[in-house]
């Protein structure tokens, strides 16, 4: 299966297609760059009585929060996933070679769609004039590295960071659900979404038939850890990421701000379909 997956890349690959330029497509103002219904407080009513030009500008920082975690997560979680059985394949696998195919293969695809999140993001800072968005504290990539941090042999760091992996690229999958079929939101953040949730579809299906090949060799209590590692993923990976919020409302000049920081904490968390991953542990055979 994961040389058909390799042979299906050569053609369904975005990295494989030539790339659309974002400057030539027409800018709406009056579209909002996010789907509002992913908002966690959105039917809070600091948000719901707001201003539109302010929820717009909002929406607008949403777009920007969105991509800058996805960029994250292609660089903090996945590449290094790829990068250990790229560089040290298991040695108890028949399947050395195709492994490591599959793995650059999707190196190469989370190279673009960084690429595009960055192009995406540039885009709209520039046709909305937004004020820059600096911030670098996601809770999900905070907490990876404290659970890497805390592994005390390697054999634990590898599945950690191959987990974590794992599961989020299954869960991405879910997220990116919503804006890839919302096309009432602008163009470019329905195109890229578009984009990149159709490569993410496959990577689901390469990580988990990897994780299947790897699980074979595993022994139990690495097998126990994975698991372990992947049902903790969920809920972090759906995290609110409130702080990243706050820094948004501040700029955009959101009244009342506070008020969906302070009530939000308890609010249930993004939808993601933690189903795929009940799926995704029971196929892999954990």
């Amino acid at each position: 299966m994961l040389n058909k997956l390799s042979e299906l890349w050569e053609t369904r690959a975005a990295v494989n297609k030539p790339q659309g330029k974002y400057n030539e497509l027409v800018f709406d103002p009056s579209r909002n760059d996010y789907s509002e219904s992913l908002l966690p407080f959105r039917n809070h009513g600091a948000w719901t009585s707001a201003p539109e030009q302010i929820k717009s500008k909002c929406l607008s920082y949403a777009w920007i929060i969105y991509n800058l975690k996805t960029i994250y997560i292609e660089c903090d979680i996945v590449t290094p996933a790829c990068e250990d059985i790229i560089k040290t394949p298991p040695s108890n696998t028949g399947n050395r070679a195709v492994l490591q195919n599959v793995m650059a293969e999707a190196l190469l695809d989370e190279a673009l769609h960084t690429k595009m999140s960055l192009n995406a993001c540039n885009y709209i800072y520039d046709r909305r004039n937004l004020d820059y968005f600096d911030f670098s504290d996601f809770n999900l990539i905070k907490w990876r590295n404290e659970v890497i941090g805390s592994c005390t042999a390697e054999w634990e760091r590898r599945l950690t960071r191959f987990g974590i992996a794992c599961a989020s690229e299954t869960l991405i999958t879910d997220y990116l659900k919503t804006m890839a079929e919302d096309d009432s939101i602008q163009k470019i953040c329905h195109q890229v979404t578009k984009t990149h949730a159709m490569d993410e579809w496959s990577h689901s299906s390469v990580f988990s038939f990897v994780a299947a090949d790897i699980v074979n060799g595993l022994t139990l209590s690495e097998k126990n850890h994975l698991e372990k590692i992947i049902r903790r993923t969920v809920s972090m990976f759906a995290n609110n990421e409130l702080n990243a919020w706050e820094h948004a409302f501040a700029l955009a000049g959101l009244p009342y701000y506070q008020e969906i920081i302070n009530d939000s904490a308890e609010l249930g968390e993004i939808n993601v379909y933690t189903d795929s991953v009940e799926n995704l542990i029971e196929r892999i055979g954990l």
